[in-house]
């Protein structure tokens, strides 16, 4: 080849390595690939991934306010978790309870009648 293309071919390249870099990185499914096929640690990754380098994409000011939509995101699940637990466990207080009264109250005259 001669020097004009070879030069020509490497700032083609560089251009379109540049573009690359600048633009946002999406990405696509194959078209023949279907969801179902997909296990569901490899799509959550995929996904990870992706949010991943959405996020790099932010710039500083994004970045700070999506990092503080997730920070609050956790805490309001976190909290969720927490008065989940917390209701089957007085759930299960209750469920003792009325098993206790039961044995006590209803169990014990039952048995004086006899």
């Amino acid at each position: 080849m001669n020097p004009q293309r070879e030069e020509d071919l490497q700032r083609r390249l560089e251009k379109l390595e540049g573009e690359i870099k600048s633009s946002s990185v999406k990405f696509t499914e194959p078209e023949g690939q279907t969801q179902t096929t997909q296990s569901g640690f490899a799509k959550l990754n995929w996904h990870l991934e992706r949010s991943r380098l959405w996020f790099n994409t932010l710039s500083g000011v994004k970045k700070l306010a999506v990092g503080g939509v997730a920070v609050l995101l956790s805490i309001v699940m976190l909290q969720t978790v927490f008065k989940l637990v917390a209701s089957v466990i007085s759930l299960a207080l209750l469920a003792v309870l009325v098993y206790l009264g039961y044995k006590f109250f209803v169990s014990s005259s039952f048995q004086r009648k006899q």
